[in-house]
């Protein structure tokens, strides 16, 4: 990062320059970098852009001032410059970015190890004008140079990779602070999202060969960036992470299509189920009318041979066999009303008594295909977590509505026999397969799709998971 610039020189004896040029320095090795972290992380922002720029002004300006004091000498400790400037800027992004925290840090170490190579390029290109200069540190040739260099760096950056790390691992936004949780309940991450634990270190690798790179031996680091060979070995070092950097970037797009993929798979599955049902119900409705006319004749004769007790009894026993008493309607939702009936039998038949309370209307801002998904997903985990239990102990309760006119509630709790079961990071798995469930995944990425919020409890034999959705 910027701020690092500053541990290459300060162990040299002081030169002269001038105050205006330690200033041009200090905002030129800091204002490009906060104009990329800017443009990659914006759609992760927890606030909006007019308050967000109103947090990045005045941290910028307190880490120019940082550098400046630092380079000047106002600040008896240099080292402790070296160590705040980095560490205020690590904060800033963990306040305004609402992303995984080892995303984030390896961002910002790529950005370290590559605004090294922009300073080993300026400044050997500065010494081969004037030597004299170039040993004055900050003069402004060197500040030319170097914003120069930034320009073209990160641009580059921008063009082979931070422009896709931008819209890589997208989901998020499920983070680790932006849920709603209790201390007993688990959020929900994918399982990309865990590589990101540890990629982070890559980065952090190369950042520590730079560092030893620059201050193994006792020659000064002003002297070793006038040299082509140490710029040589900077650029190798630097295009060679690159290309575990592109790996790495792909490596997670893989991931991601892969959960992708699974998650249409299921989906369609679902549909075909959907249809099948639709098949049994016009097959069923095709029964019901041949024998409408036996029931009729039925009916007829007994009421006319004044026998109530057993027309009573034909009646009753018609009722249940044709499943008369099954709700048609749920919902005003087409999507929600359709997944509803599909359930609705496969509730009845694992003897579930179902309170279900549904009023979303036909234009909820969310789209068909995604409620009709995220209501399947939560209601076959549910149903299949209640078949496990004796059948006087299944509940399963479904309750969904508007908070006004953008925000959609949705909660699914059930009783459970088996104990839901989490991996070393405390998430939920599948019951059915190895790792992470399907539906889960699906449920994340729609939530994150409409910004929303979920949070999953598993507690005194009940399972229950709240979301929330902008619906605009």
């Amino acid at each position: 990062m910027p701020t690092l610039n500053i541990c290459i020189f300060h162990e040299e004896n002081r030169m002269p320059f001038s105050r205006w040029e330690c200033l041009l320095y200090s905002i030129v090795s800091i204002v490009p970098f906060i104009i990329l972290f800017y443009y990659t992380f914006k759609d992760r922002f927890r606030f909006s852009i007019s308050r967000t720029f109103l947090i990045l002004v005045p941290f910028t300006l307190v880490q120019i001032i940082i550098q400046f004091a630092a380079l000047y000498g106002y600040l008896r400790w240099i080292g402790f410059a070296d160590i705040l400037s980095p560490a205020l800027f690590v904060l800033l992004l963990l306040i305004v970015v609402r992303d995984h925290i080892g995303r984030v840090l390896f961002a910002l170490l790529v950005v370290c190890n590559f605004s090294n190579l922009a300073v080993s390029a300026a400044k050997y290109v500065e010494g081969l004008f004037s030597e004299a200069d170039a040993l004055k540190r900050y003069h402004w040739t060197f500040s030319f140079w170097l914003l120069i260099f930034e320009c073209a760096i990160l641009l580059f950056l921008w063009k082979v990779m931070f422009k896709a790390f931008r819209i890589t691992d997208l989901p998020d936004s499920f983070t680790d602070t932006e849920n709603l949780y209790d201390s007993n309940s688990q959020h929900y991450l994918p399982e990309g999202r865990f590589l990101w634990r540890y990629l982070w270190f890559v980065p952090a690798t190369f950042y520590l060969i730079w560092m030893y790179m620059f201050y193994q031996g006792n020659e000064p680091a002003v002297r070793k960036l006038m040299q082509l060979h140490y710029l040589l070995v900077v650029i190798a070092v630097d295009f060679g992470s690159l290309f575990i950097y592109g790996l790495i970037i792909q490596l997670i797009r893989d991931q991601e299509e892969k959960l992708e993929l699974r998650s249409e798979n299921y989906q369609l599955s679902l549909q075909t189920l959907q249809y099948q049902y639709i098949n049994d119900r016009i097959e069923q409705t095709r029964r019901m009318r041949h024998d409408l006319r036996h029931f009729l004749s039925t009916t007829e004769m007994l009421a006319n041979a004044g026998e109530w007790e057993r027309l009573h009894r034909f009646i009753s026993e018609t009722m249940e066999s044709s499943d008369l008493g099954e709700p048609l309607f749920f919902c005003r939702n087409t999507a929600v009303n359709a997944v509803l009936s599909y359930y609705y039998p496969k509730m009845k038949s694992c003897g579930i008594v179902p309170d279900i309370h549904v009023d979303i209307p036909e234009e909820s801002g969310v789209t068909s295909s995604d409620l009709s998904l995220l209501l399947s997903n939560l209601t076959e985990n549910a149903v299949e977590a209640c078949s496990h239990q004796a059948a006087t102990e299944r509940s399963l309760s479904i309750h969904a509505a508007m908070r006004g006119e953008n925000v959609l509630m949705l909660t699914v709790s059930n009783s459970y026999e088996i104990e839901p079961q989490k991996n070393a990071y405390g998430v939920f798995l599948s019951s059915k397969r190895q790792g992470l469930g399907i539906g889960l995944e699906s449920v994340r990425a729609i939530v994150e799709k409409y910004k929303g919020r979920c949070s999953i409890e598993a507690k005194d034999k009940k399972f229950t998971v709240r979301i929330m959705l902008l619906t605009s």
